[in-house]
């Protein structure tokens, strides 16, 4: 159901967790879209420039051409959130962690602690929405089963307010995959699609008309009728 109650638990010390902080969240979170529809992220990749096929809505930004985008904070602010996913529950009363990196954990958290190498069996991707279509909403990350033949990698994506981040997970991810990897390749491309930001909220529609708490509403109005 919709809410604006936090998911909080305590996993992390203080210095931990401040690691989190100036790794990336101080950076990115300022510049995520926001209620009096400034976006800038958006801004700043519009700048960037790259090859665009729609300014307004379809495209594809290279973030190395701007050097004002801080690519080291993105990666790590989105990769910091899937680790944290990937070893603790977000659920009360569950003790098995949201999603499955694989037996990557390790990695992923020695590199988010500047102790190690960004993780060879594991790709970051980047999206935005444009400004006019950007939704106000923060997810979590979720698995998105992939349905292509000789896919045997996991992929799971994470939406906030904006910003639309997934990862790849495995030793069979694609070359192609491996390509486009924001972090990796030096051109860092971040995607710009109104489309996918479309079909999210279709789900998200579908999602809250099949929730209990719709339903009850539902139900309720009727009977005043």
């Amino acid at each position: 159901m919709p809410t604006d109650r936090q998911i909080k638990s305590y996993l992390l010390c203080s210095d931990c967790e401040d690691v989190l902080s100036k790794g990336g969240e101080t950076w990115v979170c300022p510049k995520l879209a926001w209620v009096n529809r400034s976006f800038r992220l958006y801004d700043l990749l519009k700048e960037a420039g790259g090859y665009v096929v729609d300014a307004e809505s379809e495209g594809l930004f290279w973030a190395a051409n701007n050097p004002a985008i801080n690519v080291e904070k993105i990666a790590h602010f989105a990769m910091g959130i899937f680790w944290k996913a990937g070893v603790h529950s977000w659920k009360r009363g569950d003790s098995a962690p949201m999603i499955d990196l694989g037996g990557h954990e390790e990695e992923i958290r020695l590199w988010l602690r500047g102790k190690g190498p960004f993780p060879n069996d594991v790709t970051l991707n980047f999206g935005v929405s444009s400004l006019r279509r950007a939704q106000l909403m923060i997810g979590q990350p979720v698995e998105v089963p992939i349905r292509s033949v000789g896919r045997t990698w996991r992929h799971y994506r994470l939406h906030l307010v904006g910003a639309m981040f997934s990862i790849n997970v495995g030793e069979t991810i694609s070359m192609d995959e491996r390509m486009i990897c924001f972090y990796r390749s030096p051109q860092h491309p971040v995607l710009l699609s109104d489309h996918v930001t479309a079909v999210l909220e279709r789900k998200h529609a579908e999602h809250f008309a099949e929730s209990r708490k719709t339903e009850a509403y539902l139900k309720s109005k009727r009977r005043r009728r």
